[in-house]
Parts: structure tokens; C-alpha cells; sequence
């Protein structure tokens, strides 16, 4: 009862403090499939698929500790399969990682899109000299009325039953690109656990 006590109160602390992150980041469409969903996954192996080994590398350690403080058995492809230079995983390598760590689950993320809205000054430099140009600059960008546009970053994640290769979740996040790449994986993470622990899609030992 009171080993219970602990997990609850843990669990509890982890949702409060996932609660607390994700600013600037929004998760915009989520589609579960129930019953694939109808049993919770325990031991997920963690892909992410990106241009940069190092930003691979990070996303995938991000997610499996937050996993790991949900109670839940995660491992990092980057941990678990030999990465070829080309950054691309067989599929046999897959299912091999997949049986050494009894995964139940495999997660997927990957990027979507980048969306860049035109952004054009009002201010023609030919038409100040130095300082004034840089007095108008300054008073239009502390106009009030200004708006700055910021590139928009849209990632998406997969959960896949291992026993049936079906869809058990899938969800996509937003992210305005205005905080450090750091700052998104995190918000992204933090926002894609919460709703599997909303979901009751994870099974925490």
C-alpha cells in the first residue's frame, strides 16, 4: 500500500511538473486508436528521426528519461541499434532491438514541416540617414501596433503497437521558433507524455 502511495504521489509530481512546461508549444491534432490503445504499453523503444545525429541523440535521451519518470521502460534507438552513416534503420534492425529490450511499443517522432511567414520591413533605408534610420527602426519596432512573425516548427509523433504493427497514437506539435531548439524537444516531449498519461496509454511498473 504505501510502495502504492509513492508511485501515486510520483506520478502525481511528474504530471504537475509537465503541466508546468510547453510554453510556445501546442499540441494541435491527436488521433487514438482504441483498440489497439485498449492495452497500455510498458516498454517503448524511442525512435527520432532527424538530419543530425546529435540533435537525434538528444531528442530520444529527452524522451526516455521523461518516460522512465513515468514508470515506464524506455530505450533510445541510438542506444539499442548500430546507427549506419546514412542515419537510416532497417527494419530488421528494428526488430532485433525490439526482442533484445521486450519493447511493447515503438515511438516515432519526426518533423513535419517548417512553416517561414514573409516578414518585410516598412522602413527604406534610402530614405534616412544613419542615425534616423536607426531612430525609424527603432520607433517601428516598438511600435505597439508592430508584429514580428517567428518560423513555425510542426513535429510529429507516432506510437506503434510492436505484436500488431497498428497505430495506437499519433499526435502533432506546434512550436513557434523562437526558443532554442533545447527549449522544443522539451516542450514537445513534455506535452506528448502528458497526453499519453492523460490517455492511460502507458502502463507505469
Amino acid at each position: 500500500m504505501i510502495k502504492n502511495n509513492i508511485k501515486t504521489i510520483g506520478y502525481g509530481f511528474l504530471l504537475a511538473m509537465l503541466m508546468i512546461a510547453c510554453a510556445g508549444t501546442e499540441l494541435t491534432t491527436k488521433r487514438i486508436d482504441r483498440p489497439a490503445a485498449a492495452k497500455p504499453v510498458s516498454d517503448l523503444l524511442v525512435i527520432v528521426v532527424a538530419d543530425q545525429d546529435e540533435t537525434r541523440r538528444f531528442f530520444e535521451n529527452r524522451f526516455v528519461e521523461t518516460l522512465k519518470a513515468a514508470g515506464v521502460d524506455a530505450v533510445a534507438s541510438a542506444d539499442a541499434i548500430p546507427m549506419p552513416s546514412d542515419l537510416e534503420l532497417e527494419k530488421d534492425a528494428i526488430l532485433a532491438a525490439v526482442d533484445q529490450y521486450e519493447s511493447d511499443a515503438v515511438l516515432i517522432t519526426h518533423l513535419a514541416d517548417i512553416a517561414y511567414p514573409e516578414s518585410r520591413s516598412r522602413i527604406n533605408p534610402e530614405e534616412y540617414g544613419l542615425y534616423s534610420y536607426y531612430g525609424a527602426l527603432f520607433a517601428y519596432y516598438h511600435d505597439p501596433g508592430h508584429s514580428r512573425t517567428y518560423a513555425t516548427v510542426l513535429l510529429e509523433t507516432n506510437l506503434f503497437d510492436v505484436a500488431t504493427e497498428n497505430l495506437i497514437w499519433s499526435g502533432q506539435t506546434k512550436s513557434w521558433d523562437k526558443n532554442s531548439k533545447a527549449e522544443i524537444i522539451n516542450d514537445v516531449i513534455a506535452l506528448v507524455v502528458r497526453d499519453l498519461i492523460d490517455k492511460k496509454l502507458l502502463a507505469p511498473k
